[in-house]
């Protein structure tokens, strides 16, 4: 049951941010918000998918669909993890040797429009920092400049395109896991709410 919920939290949030990305993409703070709560949905599927491989053995499909975009998933992750989930001061040093304007914007910071061009540096330097031991580029043939339309329109298409592509991989399986939910735990049984009398609640460690 567990998983059902996780499932579909995960997807609920895709869902609706690809409506609302898909009708602003990226064009101010509020956008980029939403882009850094694409990159957590997305990285946490990742890791939710390492969890349930189990499910595989009797569903092939599943895996193939989910491998078919495994790189741009990492990807995602790897964005997030380096700008999102937390801010590496290892990428801003190089954010600020990619886009000098950094230096001399400082003072206009409190202006959205200025912070969100920030965003936009930084998450570019984020984009072109995921190569490989060579220093070539593993999902993208070129460094990203997202003030560059082709660049710009390139990202938007990886961000839409690994939304959609989890939905459809969390629709097959929120299907498969609601199947083997248990009957009983479909319908209101008293020992469930006994339960829930008797919570003692403890802090969540990692």
């Amino acid at each position: 049951m567990e998983n059902f919920i996780k499932a579909r939290l995960i997807k609920s949030d895709l869902i609706e941010i690809l409506v609302q990305f898909e009708r602003y993409n990226l064009k101010d703070m509020s956008s980029i918000i939403l882009l850094k709560q694409a990159l957590i949905s997305i990285a946490n599927l990742v890791d939710f998918e390492r969890t349930i491989r189990v499910i595989y053995s009797e569903h092939r499909n599943l895996s193939s669909i989910f491998n078919k975009m495994y790189v741009e998933y990492e990807f995602a992750k790897y964005i997030r993890n380096k700008f999102v989930g937390h801010i590496k001061i290892d990428l801003l040093t190089k954010a600020i040797e990619w886009k000098p304007e950094l230096r001399y914007l400082l003072h206009e910071t409190n202006d959205p429009k200025v912070i969100f061009l920030y965003n936009i540096w930084i998450l570019e330097t984020t984009i072109n920092s995921f190569v490989d031991s060579n220093g070539k580029h593993r999902v993208f043939d070129s460094d990203t400049d997202l003030i560059y339309p082709p660049d710009y329109q390139r990202f938007i298409n990886f961000i839409n395109e690994t939304i959609k592509s989890a939905i459809e991989y969390l629709n097959i399986l929120d299907a498969i896991l609601y199947i083997s939910i248990e009957e009983y735990e479909k319908t209101e049984n008293i020992e469930h709410w006994l339960l829930a009398s008797q919570t003692n609640f403890k802090f969540i460690r990692k």
